[in-house]
């Protein structure tokens, strides 16, 4: 496949897709080409996010194809949530997805990073407050808990509420301490030397409330996933409790499975501990 230009035109303009080319003696399938051709503009920034791209039919002219390869790579486009396609308005990119690695046990920052992203996570309120009822789970008889709350921005944008509840008798003083590097789980093993092996997560698609949806930009009723989930020690005591909600239409979620002596063992794609975002 090649990606030659036939001629330059504005980026981002109407157009601009049926100026590259497809190879007819490439082995690879006019529809896997277009595919392949497409997704590499919107990665490389040269289709940017809200623009409207050719219609099948015009391109499908263009290219000298006929038109069902050109629908082919339109429909898996849109499928992997590149495209958004509507009827009576068009085909248009949409906002680009961040990859969530659901069950890991590492850092929001850390984890993204570890992909090439630069999250940045805003502390909201980090003090002791009246242990909420979902926090129960926790098994923790305090009268007050610990209560972490960030807001997580991917390119400049809010994509996830974080919000971690602690006993401060397991980390005394945490409040009113610098994480170490931002980070929540290493702060906890590097000050107060708890370590963090293993959560049971609970996965769940909710409303926004009018608090939620205004901290994430979004509107009320906008559909979100939360994931609630409680972590433990080596000892297997619980440490905390966390509830994260993501902005559903920008991340694409992920989880490996593997079976191993009659049971299943979660891990991230790329391999490793099991690890959880927090």
């Amino acid at each position: 496949m090649t990606d030659d230009r036939l001629d330059e035109e504005p980026l981002g303009d109407e157009g601009w897709l049926s100026s590259l080319a497809v190879n007819r003696g490439s082995f690879l399938p006019l529809h896997r080409q277009i595919h392949d051709l497409v997704r590499q503009e919107i990665a490389e920034g040269r289709l940017a996010p809200g623009t409207r791209v050719n219609s099948e039919s015009e391109l499908a002219e263009r290219w000298g194809v006929s038109l069902a390869p050109v629908r082919q790579a339109f429909a898996d486009l849109a499928a992997e949530g590149y495209l958004d396609r509507s009827r009576g308005r068009g085909t248009f990119v949409r906002q680009p997805k961040f990859e969530e690695k659901l069950s890991i046990l590492s850092s929001f920052t850390g984890s993204h990073a570890d992909q090439g992203d630069r999250p940045e996570l805003i502390v909201l309120s980090f003090g002791q407050v009246p242990p909420p009822e979902f926090t129960a789970a926790l098994a923790v008889r305090a009268s007050r808990l610990v209560l972490l709350q960030r807001l997580a921005y991917l390119d400049s944008s809010p994509v996830a509420l974080l919000s971690s509840y602690l006993d401060p008798s397991r980390a005394p003083g945490i409040e009113s301490r610098e994480l170490d590097d931002g980070s929540l789980y290493r702060t906890l093993e590097t000050v107060y030397g708890i370590e963090l092996v293993r959560a049971d997560s609970t996965i769940e698609a909710i409303h926004a409330g009018d608090d939620e949806g205004a901290r994430l930009g979004v509107p009320t009723g906008t559909m979100l996933l939360r994931v609630d989930s409680v972590t433990y020690d080596r000892q297997d005591v619980a440490v905390e409790f966390s509830r994260v909600l993501y902005r559903i239409e920008r991340f694409r979620f992920s989880l490996e499975s593997h079976r191993l002596d009659g049971h299943v063992l979660h891990f991230p794609a790329s391999g490793g501990r099991k690890r959880k975002s927090t």
